[in-house]
């Protein structure tokens, strides 16, 4: 089994945990360490959006803070009450082989698979613990048709792959709900409303207080069990150095409300998906050719490819036959682009229809 190395880090800076995801990206994607296993909790109230949200508000309204994740998915809670999970490995099948055929049958995973396996972890520690959970499928864990956490993931233009997780401890969705709409209340973001019934946390499942130690080191345990030979290490200085200085460096490009603004769309799109919605923006020039497309919203795709649909489109007409020949060229069953992945809109049929404006 390939080693694993574990890091339980209960007070990492909100601000500080991208800078220090971007940090173990690059030496691992070269295989110049092994891969990470990073448990961490984050102080304050915080919530988490993904990389592909429309952000344009304050970043901090009411003592909750927003942070933007580089992986994609829906809005999550954060910080207080939330025990958080990134798996960094050099690309998306490295920790996947077990089986008898392994690479060939790892290679030959759907991105919707390779989700299911790298759930699997929470899966085992949360039983450990008595709470017999689920992964249904998209990016939900649940317990008892309840949601307890909610995962994605990402490649890098390497290939690395970050697998990230956010766990309800001892707060969850229907807590987020309302401090969304203190944050959010234009209702920019979306996100479906929760109660008691469809949501649930770790402390209520479990009927008693549970420290950030006795949860990380279950969850550290069911990754270590499936994925690797763990092996426990505290951050080290320069690795805490590095989050900060990268953290200091997003801030600086005013990543929380990236993309920096740029022409009015001519025209806008949106439908209801798989975990919320997602909307193409979309600018027109005046002979009626693409001069940029955006796409934004609740889906999970790797960022290298949003780019390369982005660049694709631009300067083709708005019509079906150039967003199908620009959707399938980025994602279409070929051998040029295996690794890319959407997940959200189901068919890819149905981005194509959003891009061009058809219902």
């Amino acid at each position: 089994m390939p080693e694993l190395d574990v890091i339980l880090a209960p007070a990492l800076a909100p601000d500080d945990l991208v800078g220090l995801e971007l940090h173990f990206l690059d030496p691992i994607a070269t295989r110049q360490t092994p891969p990470i296993l990073l448990i961490y909790a984050s102080p304050g109230r915080c919530i988490s959006i993904g990389r592909y949200h429309s952000f344009g508000a304050a970043s901090e309204r009411d003592g909750i803070n927003v942070i933007r994740r580089l992986t994609g998915g829906r809005v999550v809670g954060a910080g207080q009450g939330w025990l958080g999970l990134a798996l960094i490995a050099p690309t998306r099948t490295a920790l996947l082989m077990e089986d008898a055929a392994p690479v060939e049958k790892a290679k030959k995973l759907k991105p919707e698979q390779i989700m299911n396996r790298y759930a699997r972890g929470i899966l085992t520690g949360m039983r450990a613990l008595g709470i017999d959970c689920f992964y249904p499928g998209r990016d939900a864990i649940t317990f008892e048709q309840r949601e307890i956490a909610m995962c994605t993931f990402e490649t890098d233009a390497a290939g690395a792959m970050l697998f990230e997780a956010a766990i309800a401890h001892n707060r969850g969705m229907e807590e987020l709900v309302h401090d969304l709409e203190r944050i959010d209340p234009d209702g920019a973001l979306s996100c479906r409303m929760y109660d008691a019934a469809s949501a649930t946390k770790v402390v209520r499942e479990l009927a008693r207080d549970i420290s950030f130690d006795e949860l990380a080191g279950a969850i550290a345990s069911g990754y270590g069990s499936s994925l690797g030979k763990p092996r426990r290490r505290e951050l080290t200085a320069i690795e805490s150095t590095q989050a900060q200085h990268r953290a200091r460096a997003l801030a600086t490009s005013d990543w929380i409300h990236l993309p920096a603004t740029g022409p009015s769309p001519t025209l806008r799109n949106r439908i209801a998906s798989q975990l919320g919605a997602i909307e193409a923006a979309v600018v027109l020039r005046a002979d009626g050719t693409i001069e940029a497309a955006r796409l934004s919203g609740d889906f999970i795709a790797n960022s290298p490819a949003i780019a390369a649909l982005e660049s694709e489109l631009r300067g083709h007409p708005l019509d079906l036959a150039s967003v199908s020949h620009a959707v399938a060229k980025t994602f279409g069953d070929n051998d040029n682009n295996k690794s890319n992945f959407f997940l959200g809109a189901g068919e890819l049929s149905n981005l194509v229809r959003l891009i061009a404006g058809v219902n």
